[in-house]
């Protein structure tokens, strides 16, 4: 062990820096674009701190995720349309989100609330998802992020398919 090394903690117990973290993120994200998952990825032009990625995906519709490296936020800005904020749908889905990190999930299906905080962000008729990663957590973010909105996708197919079927175009069989 050199002088230099001695003493300092593993390279899994450093903390990332901004342009580290994001590269994990940018890195994940293609991965998902090269495997097909996602289709027209990219990346806008970074504004406020906030790095902007689009793509289509569950549905024709472009999405939109924006991450901040700085705090490590995941936000899938309005992703789901047409939901007033004080609606029982609105409601419903706050409580199916929270849901996602309870110990009775199996590990794989579950966000650890060790690892990131999750929840719904209504705003002016549209719920918006979003998922703070923890320190050295922003790949296992990224990861979650993406499953959850593909279980609420899954939830809202199976419980409310009028949804789907208005704001999604979702075929009606």
């Amino acid at each position: 062990m050199t002088a230099r090394t001695k003493g300092a903690p593993p390279l899994s117990h450093r903390r990332l820096t901004a342009k580290q973290s994001l590269a994990v993120v940018r890195e994940r994200l293609q991965t998902y674009a090269d495997r097909g998952v996602f289709r027209g990825f990219s990346e806008q032009a970074p504004l406020a701190g906030r790095h902007r990625f689009r793509f289509s995906w569950l549905g024709v519709r472009s999405l939109s995720l924006d991450y901040t490296p700085e705090t490590g936020t995941f936000l899938f800005r309005n992703l789901l349309p047409g939901i007033p904020a004080r609606s029982s749908l609105s409601r419903d889905l706050q409580g199916f989100v929270a849901g996602r990190s309870s110990p009775r999930l199996p590990p794989h299906r579950r966000v650890d609330r060790r690892r990131a905080r999750i929840g719904c962000v209504p705003s002016r008729g549209a719920v918006s998802v979003e998922l703070v990663a923890t320190r050295n957590h922003h790949e296992y973010g990224v990861n979650r992020v993406v499953n959850l909105a593909h279980e609420i996708f899954l939830y809202l197919h199976t419980y409310q398919p009028e949804y789907m079927w208005k704001h999604f175009d979702a075929p009606q069989e």
